[in-house]
Formats: structure tokens, C-alpha cells, sequence
């Protein structure tokens, strides 16, 4: 690239320390990937050169040097937390809820999804149902037809 400014990777540790924490992180991909990219940088390669190895995208690749920089390998973590949304239930009520399903017999999806409607004014889709009733502990299969002439 002519008259472009290389960035430099800041070498707050030293290359045995780094390859000591690669090795310690092969369980965490994220993390690794991307200590091996700062590793790249650290054996002299640039920016561009080490991107195309990784085969990630150039902003990608200054955004972990980025980080890298700002904060050392620490840094390098995701920065999810527990996503999704939070439940409609709340755990007195899913206490509740299984009581009463102890009391019950004969439960399907649509008779779990009437009592959620009735008792806590709440209504979850029917494909939701199944999830809450196995997060109670209990094992969902579809039901089976009894003859009268089986054994």
C-alpha cells in the first residue's frame, strides 16, 4: 500500500507469555482466533498480511488490534452477556405452575397453555410450551393411542 500509515501492535507482553495464554484458551474459540491473529502481528507481519491469513474482514482485524491495545488479552473476550428475554413467569410462579401440573393427569400442550391463561393471566405461544415444561423437569413426549383389544 503506497503512503498508507501502518498501525503497530503494542507488545504489553512478552511472545512465550502470549503463547502461553494460546494454549491455555484452546477450548475458547473466539479467544483464540484471535490471540493467533495478534501472534501474526507479533512476528512481524502487518495488519493486511495477518487479515488475509485469517481470512476475516480488514475492519474485523483492526477492530482486535483495537481491543488488543486497549486492554491486552483481557480485552479480547466477547462481550455477551445472558441474552434473550427475560421470562414471563417468574420463579414463584413456575413453582406454582408445577404443583398444579402434579395434580393434573392426562396434561397436553393445550391444556398446560389454558392454565398458564387462567392462573397468571399470561399467554405464550403454543411452541413454547413444551420448553416450559421440560425447564420444570419433566420429560414432554407426544401421547399414544390405547386400545381396548391391546394386552
Amino acid at each position: 500500500m503506497v503512503n498508507k500509515i501502518q498501525k503497530k501492535v503494542k507488545k504489553c507482553i512478552k511472545k512465550t507469555c502470549l503463547n502461553k495464554i494460546i494454549n491455555r484458551h484452546q477450548q475458547e474459540a473466539d479467544v483464540l482466533k484471535k490471540l493467533f491473529f495478534i501472534r501474526f502481528l507479533y512476528n512481524g507481519k502487518t495488519v493486511d498480511e495477518a487479515v488475509k491469513l485469517m481470512e476475516i474482514a480488514l475492519s474485523t482485524g483492526h477492530r482486535w488490534l483495537d481491543e488488543w491495545n486497549e486492554g491486552g488479552y483481557e480485552n479480547l473476550y466477547p462481550k455477551y452477556k445472558n441474552g434473550g428475554h427475560k421470562a414471563k413467569l417468574t420463579e414463584e410462579q413456575f413453582k406454582k405452575l408445577d404443583e398444579i401440573m402434579i395434580n393434573e393427569s392426562f396434561l397436553n400442550t393445550r391444556k398446560i397453555h389454558e392454565i398458564i391463561k387462567k392462573e397468571f393471566n399470561i399467554d405464550y405461544s403454543m411452541s413454547r410450551i413444551p420448553k416450559i415444561v421440560k425447564k420444570l423437569g419433566y420429560s414432554y413426549k407426544k401421547g399414544y393411542i390405547l386400545y381396548s383389544k391391546m394386552p
